[in-house]
């Protein structure tokens, strides 16, 4: 679907669409299947709570993607480390000049569920708390910027108010975005070989 804003053009594309979109895009730039796929889901969740996830994919996939500001690769580490004594989110850490900061709400919402607390973002201007099973509560932007420093701090659950996710299950990309992210796509799709091109179509024996 296509969508007019005062702006821009925008498509609007559902989570499944999202999901694939992004998958192949992560994997066009150079990342390997599992980041890819949890980049997905990020993109995903990122769509459904109603922020810019294509602004804040394609300032992660921009950057390196192994460097310690990257937000995909900081937030994996995250959300896999939730249960263990060590965990970036106990009780307090720090990431230091993250690219898109934004993009680390999935991953601390994931924790927020597994440990049954609340997680909260702090950088900048703005304040992200996650709750267990709740949209992301945020005041200041998430908007992309240059580099931030992050703090991640646990809190009870009971102090923040629980709220209800929105019904809608799409994402909105601007054409350029689509536009960008379908390049990456492209670089990741693999051309058909001379031989496999030769081996198709009704020129082939059929012994059945």
């Amino acid at each position: 679907m296509i969508c007019d804003t005062p702006s821009t053009t925008a498509l609007e594309l559902s989570l499944s669409e999202i999901s694939a979109l992004t998958t192949r895009a992560i994997r066009g730039a150079g990342r390997d299947w599992g980041a890819a796929e949890e980049g997905a889901n990020a993109a995903c969740w990122l769509a459904r709570a109603g922020l810019d996830w294509a602004s804040l994919l394609l300032a992660v996939l921009d950057g390196p993607g192994k460097g310690t500001d990257c937000p995909l690769r900081i937030g994996m580490k995250i959300a896999d480390h939730a249960l263990l004594p060590d965990s970036l989110s106990r009780p307090e850490t720090s990431c230091h000049k993250l690219t898109a900061p934004g993009f680390l709400l999935p991953f601390a919402a994931q924790v927020a569920d597994r440990t049954a607390t609340a997680v909260v973002l702090d950088w900048d201007n703005t304040r992200a708390a996650l709750v267990p099973g709740c949209p992301p509560a945020v005041s200041g932007t998430t908007a992309t910027r240059p580099r931030a420093d992050v703090t991640i701090t646990s809190a009870p659950a009971e102090l923040f108010e629980r709220a209800d996710w929105p019904d809608h299950h799409h994402g909105l990309v601007s054409a350029a975005q689509y536009a960008r992210l379908t390049l990456l796509v492209a670089a990741f799709t693999v051309p058909s070989s001379t031989l496999s091109q030769a081996g198709a179509g009704a020129n082939e024996e059929d012994n059945d």
